[in-house]
């Protein structure tokens, strides 16, 4: 049975970077994405809920919100993902950090639904990912963080504070830096991982990361030239004035209560801004929470 609705999903948007997904478990109850229904993500606000005969909670979310697309979630551990796990500890010869990652131990199964076309449970539309922009849509869900790993990261970030280096920002006025997307470093031709001298201007790439994050290090090298203390990712900004911010310095994350001001020297309002890049603390708290 194919579905006459499919078309409204073009209007439907990838949840943004700092948007809640709750696609791990239901929001109502303890029913999660191993269980044999699984739980389905409503693909207009990414509330979770589960499909359970007495409780029905995406069925009461489709019928009180009338979002009537969601994205069922199924989670099963791949069988040889500890033999794997094993064989890969026995050839390491030397101190490493391996990222564990989850599509290394669990496959998932998703399928889109529409509730208008059968609204006790959903029709399944295993065809509906043959449109390019409903794809992107359903990886943008899978790919996100998840409303429980970014508990973990906000209790990460509220230990972070200012240190006397932000506090104290002397800033010299060098004109405005290319928008995002058109900026890169000053040294080489990356455009990601980008960090902004927040003293005098200059772009620099970071240091390479885990997780197959490029870097040259010339944010790194522009400190020892300058001595210039406080950078902050490019990428990791959003409207509401938070960001990574790094006192070299220290040697440390830190907070700067007056970013936005210290932005606005360079010509970047915080409020245009959109994350496109994931913080330090999220990689982080990625590496130690697997």
């Amino acid at each position: 049975m194919s579905c006459p609705h499919l078309g409204e999903l073009k209007s439907f948007q990838p949840p943004r970077l700092s948007q809640s997904v709750h696609r791990e478990e239901c929001t109502q109850c303890f029913d999660n994405q191993d269980q044999p229904l699984g739980i389905d993500v409503c693909l207009k606000c990414f509330t979770g809920g589960c499909l359970d005969r007495d409780r029905h909670h995406i069925r009461t979310h489709v019928s009180k919100t009338g979002h009537t697309f969601t994205l069922n979630v199924k989670r099963k551990p791949k069988p040889s993902a500890n033999r794997k796990m094993r064989n890969l500890q026995r050839k390491m010869t030397k101190l490493a950090i391996v990222e564990d990652r989850e599509e290394d131990k669990y496959e998932h199964k998703t399928v889109v639904k529409c509730w208008k076309c059968n609204p006790e449970t959903g029709l399944e539309l295993p065809e509906a990912t043959a449109d390019a922009q409903t794809k992107t849509l359903v990886d943008g869900v899978m790919q996100s963080l998840s409303s429980a790993r970014q508990s973990e990261v906000k209790a990460w970030e509220e230990e972070i504070a200012a240190c006397e280096h932000t506090l104290m920002l002397e800033q010299f006025a060098t004109g405005h830096i290319q928008p995002s997307g058109l900026a890169h470093c000053g040294k080489c031709d990356l455009k990601e991982n980008l960090w902004l001298c927040l003293t005098c201007g200059s772009l620099g790439c970071g240091r390479q990361q885990f997780g197959g994050i490029g870097g040259n290090g010339h944010g790194l090298q522009h400190f020892e030239e300058t001595r210039h203390p406080v950078s902050v990712k490019l990428g990791t900004i959003t409207p509401e004035g938070n960001a990574d911010i790094y006192c070299y310095i220290c040697n440390d994350t830190k907070l700067d209560p007056e970013l936005s001001t210290h932005l606005a020297t360079f010509g970047i309002n915080v409020q245009t801004q959109t994350k496109t890049e994931k913080s330090m603390t999220e990689l982080v708290s990625r590496l130690f929470t697997r």
